[in-house]
């Protein structure tokens, strides 16, 4: 790692008018100035247009202590790091290049803040320094954009919620006063650049949203910590009187970095890795054990085994047919979803299921066994549940309807991640909020749901595909998301979408799914059909077979946000591409260039002739002249897709 550092330049020291400082980013696109004086805020430029002002900065501690206030002559420290990391789970490149100037300003009263600017945006965070427990009543936090860009903004009604919302385009001025948004969030002006808003770093801390004032300005709003809750059934727990207040916590420590990602094209929004960068390091040891893979889902396909010879459901016989189709076709995983305990007790496994004969099965099979498990369940048996785990052997769990981002919540999501890891277990976490970062400070947490995805089109039609080519430059910027790919039955005209419970279509064609696996980053990939439905399919599970769930290296060919997405990864000396069309189809030119010198050859899944017709419709063939010099051109249909593997030629 190699640090130097920068004098920054002071532009002007009034007690009245303030001290103001110039922070850059390497490559001197992004300007922010800090001015502090009776607030400490800042104004951001890119490319020397004024995109932003900051509102002032702050914490309220107790019901007096406002830190942020009349705050003067702070002492600076200014550094600049230009390192490169490598990721212990790889989801996006092996190799990830950090490289930025920093400040930090450190007043009398025990508040820090610290402001980092990249070439791909910038971020700051709030320190505190005091030796005993504090309590926030709120943070301060807020900014204003020029103009009126464009935004994405996925509107909560309550805190209490999966955040798994619909990224519908709109104007900043056109969103109501006092709507409610969780992050991430994107906006672009005309013309560029984009603004990408989330938050990362987050422990024992409740997570931020922003409310709207109607006039272009957003501020932050967090839970409120809670006094009591209502409990539902075995997995619902809703709010019910709420403190006054956001946190008790350590005096003595930092504070979420607010990330502000800011890219001048979708390739470059696409590009940015600003939240893990900005997230503690782990400082797990030990970490061979964790590994990435592809899951065999049972839960979205209701358990149906199609043509077998025994009655398919919560049984040992289904879960052992799952356990042989992993094992067959490459998988390192099955999921036993809900229903293989009895619901509120984790220590009761049901009658028709044997476990230890399960998991020594799986074992010979070189297949995991990864757990669902209800939260509140988990939090009451926390002890004897986690060690009855480690007595089985299992590699992991999924916990799943947390629905809220309270900092008790919060922290329960490290103690898992913390238990998991001591205990050398993969995590899942499904009905959570985005990434906060907690997946590099614990690599073992391997994805995330907060995202609205294949499961919606079971009980909606509101998944279209649209939302799928909107995904990749919002939620997904916050990190890996177990969006749960793989239908087979696939409907490309959304008039004839049904939903259905127990037999669900996907919408899109056939190729709109299969790109789902370069497109959308997850270390632990769902294939969510029933196994016999991907039986039925061996050139699709050509492709699904060996298609990687981490990547060496990624680009971009091309790509509109809502519109379509064309990615090109790269595992070991192999290229997977990856396109995909929201409701209008593309025509494409790929630009090979990135293959380097040599003869290749492509295997491709492309739309079928009949896919409009016909959603399941695609065809297979192979090239054997492929080189880097040319350009190849790609059709697909309205919500399709088109995926290619590409290797060295052998011949």
């Amino acid at each position: 790692m190699k640090y130097s550092f920068l004098l920054f330049l002071i532009l002007s020291f009034n007690h009245v008018l303030g001290q103001e400082y110039l922070l850059q980013s390497p490559d001197q696109n992004i300007k922010v100035e800090v001015v502090v004086s009776a607030n400490t805020i800042y104004r951001v430029y890119y490319k020397n247009r004024l995109i932003m002002h900051g509102k002032p900065i702050g914490l309220q501690v107790g019901k007096k202590n406002q830190l942020g206030y009349k705050e003067y002559r702070p002492e600076t420290v200014t550094r600049s790091v230009d390192r490169t990391l490598r990721p212990t789970v790889p989801y996006r490149a092996s190799e990830i290049s950090e490289n930025y100037n920093e400040l930090s300003l450190d007043f009398e009263s025990g508040l820090g803040l610290d402001f980092r600017c990249y070439n791909e945006g910038f971020s700051y965070r709030i320190r505190t320094s005091f030796d005993k427990e504090i309590t926030i009543k709120e943070e301060k936090m807020g900014f204003e954009l020029t103009a009126n860009p464009d935004v994405w903004f996925p509107t909560e009604t309550t805190f209490y919620s999966h955040n798994e919302r619909y990224f519908k385009p709109t104007t900043s001025l056109d969103l109501k006063p006092n709507e409610k948004g969780s992050l991430p969030i994107l906006w672009k002006w005309n013309n560029g650049p984009f603004l990408m808003y989330t938050e990362t770093d987050l422990h024992d801390y409740p997570s931020m949203y922003l409310q709207t004032d109607g006039l272009g300005g957003y501020k932050a709003i967090h839970p409120k910590h809670l006094a009591t809750t209502f409990n539902v059934a075995d997995r619902y727990t809703v709010p019910s009187i709420k403190h006054g207040y956001i946190a008790k916590t350590s005096g003595n420590r930092t504070y979420p970095w607010r990330v502000f990602t800011i890219a001048n094209s979708e390739s470059e929004l696409l590009g940015s890795h600003l939240p893990w960068l900005l997230a503690s390091e782990t400082q797990l040891t030990s970490t061979d054990w964790i590994k990435p893979g592809k899951v065999a889902w049972d839960w979205w396909n209701a358990l149906q085994l199609e043509g077998v010879d025994f009655k398919p459901g919560l049984n040992t016989q289904t879960y052992k047919y799952y356990i042989d189709f992993a094992a067959k076709n490459g998988l390192e995983y099955i999921i036993m979803d809900e229903g293989w305990y009895k619901l509120g007790d984790l220590t009761h496994v049901k009658d028709e299921i044997d476990m230890p004969e399960l998991l020594a099965y799986a074992k010979s099979k070189n297949v995991g066994i990864i757990l669902w498990v209800v939260w509140r369940t988990l939090d009451k048996q926390f002890a004897e549940a986690f060690q009855q785990f480690s007595d089985w052997g299992i590699t992991g769990i999924k916990m799943d309807f947390m629905m809220r981002n309270d900092q008790e919540m919060i922290a329960f999501y490290e103690k898992v991640a913390k238990e998991c890891a001591d205990r050398q277990l993969l995590v899942d976490f499904h009905g959570s909020h985005c990434p906060k970062g907690l997946q590099r400070t614990y690599p073992n947490v391997l994805t995330f749901e907060g995202v609205r995805g294949l499961e919606w089109n079971k009980w909606s039609s509101a998944l279209t595909v649209d939302h799928d080519v909107t995904l990749p430059f919002t939620r997904m910027l916050a990190g890996p998301m177990d969006y749960t790919p793989g239908a087979m039955e696939n409907i490309s005209d959304p008039k004839k979408h049904r939903m259905n419970f127990k037999h669900p279509k996907s919408q899109g064609t056939r190729c709109h799914e299969l790109a789902k696996y370069v497109v959308f980053e997850s270390p632990l990939q769902m294939l969510a059909d029933e196994p016999t439905a991907y039986e039925k399919e061996p050139e699709c599970m050509k492709f699904l077979s060996v298609v990687p769930t981490t990547w060496d290296e990624t680009l971009v060919l091309d790509a509109k946000v809502g519109e379509h997405v064309l990615l090109a990864r790269r595992k070991g000396d192999v290229w997977y591409v990856g396109g995909m069309t929201g409701s209008v189809g593309q025509t494409l030119s790929i630009d090979l260039s990135f293959l380097g010198n040599g003869a290749f050859e492509m295997d491709v899944w492309r739309d079928g002739e009949n896919t409009r017709a016909d959603g399941t419709n695609f065809e297979f063939f192979q090239e054997t002249t492929i080189t880097s010099t040319m350009k190849y051109v790609i059709s697909m249909a309205e919500g399709g897709g088109w995926v290619a593997i590409i290797r060295k030629s052998n011949n």
